[in-house]
């Protein structure tokens, strides 16, 4: 059945054959929508995957197949579900303490502590125990996908709940002052301890780093061990300067002793050389002596006499008439002369 509809000139008459119409339109329809569905299953079937992703393949959920290969891939449409993993990112968790702001170049960051996760008993096993509170950054990645993805539910709330229950066993062993100057060294017994655990939860995760950020101690333990490292550092200062005094005097003190050494030797080799040629001089003499006895008795005699004389006003009466003769300059002839008239 033809309708007509007129518009505002009724002389401007549409003839439109409505059954035509609806006829054609439930062809087309039909067409569409199932060019529509085809078009929705080929783009549901192919997924891309990218150099740093994994991806899980999940049909009726359960794991079908680990995806690691870039690039593109298919899979059955509307009934595979793909899950992508990072495997290559470095996840960051925060221990005692929440970043609410990040800094930038006009602002500061804003933190906010939790205190009922940092509060740790150090030094438990010397009864010295205090209350220290610790803040801790850890970093991981994803290592085992289908871990991650389907054995916890809860990955991150898991993994704080082992680092605190790890960084409360093992740091009650280090003392007050290594907890407070030996990070790295608690760093060093957090890290595997806390990657043991995780592994038997199956959490797929691999701890990277550990990093701890600051240790505090309640206001009366920070007072008296400030006031300890106050002494350490005075008593320090003492033993530097102690230690100055001793490298400056032990080697002076050992250079002068080594010069009064040097001199000695050097005076007990002048005096061996000259023992040593008075000795040679003495058998010299003695050898002359058993060859020439009386000759060397006078001469030793002659010379002991003008020694003696030359420092000295000697009147000598050798004659005997009764006159005394005054010798006032001697010499060896004259002496000679004397003794033997």
């Amino acid at each position: 059945m033809d309708q007509k509809f007129y518009g505002k000139n009724e002389d401007n008459v549409i003839d439109i054959d409505v059954e035509k119409w609806k006829n054609r339109g439930k062809k087309i329809i039909p067409t569409v929508l199932l060019v529509v569905v085809i078009i929705l299953l080929v783009v549901n079937s192919i997924y891309t995957i990218d150099t740093k992703e994994t991806g899980v393949i999940v049909r009726f959920g359960k794991v079908q197949t680990v995806v690691t290969k870039a690039g593109l891939h298919v899979k059955v449409p509307l009934v595979d579900q793909i899950r992508k993993v990072n495997v290559e990112r470095v996840y960051n968790m925060e221990y005692g303490f929440r970043t609410l702001q990040e800094g930038t170049e006009v602002s500061d960051p804003i933190y906010e502590d939790r205190d009922e996760e940092s509060n740790v008993i150090v030094d438990g096993a010397n009864n010295n125990a205090s209350i220290a509170i610790m803040e801790l950054i850890i970093q991981y990645n994803i290592e085992d996908p289908v871990d991650y993805l389907f054995r916890v539910d809860d990955v991150k709330g898991t993994l704080r709940l082992a680092l605190e229950d790890v960084v409360r066993s093992s740091v009650q062993a280090f003392t007050l002052d290594e907890a407070k100057t030996q990070k790295a060294a608690m760093d060093a017994v957090i890290l595997p301890a806390l990657q043991k655990k995780i592994s038997k939860y199956n959490t797929g995760i691999r701890i990277s780093k550990v990093s701890t950020q600051n240790v505090q101690f309640l206001p009366s333990v920070e007072e008296a061990y400030q006031q300890k490292e106050n002494a350490n550092q005075y008593k320090n200062g003492k033993v530097e300067d102690g230690q100055k005094y001793q490298n400056t005097i032990v080697p002076q003190a050992k250079a002068e002793a080594i010069a009064i050494t040097e001199n000695a030797n050097a005076y007990a080799a002048t005096v061996k050389a000259a023992a040593k040629a008075d000795v040679a001089q003495f058998l010299a003499v003695y050898e002359e002596y058993k060859n020439n006895k009386e000759i060397l008795r006078e001469r030793y005699y002659l010379e002991t006499m003008n020694e003696f004389m030359s420092n000295n006003k000697i009147v000598i009466d050798l004659a005997n008439d009764g006159n005394i003769h005054k010798f006032y300059n001697f010499d060896e002839n004259a002496i000679k002369e004397s003794v033997t008239e």
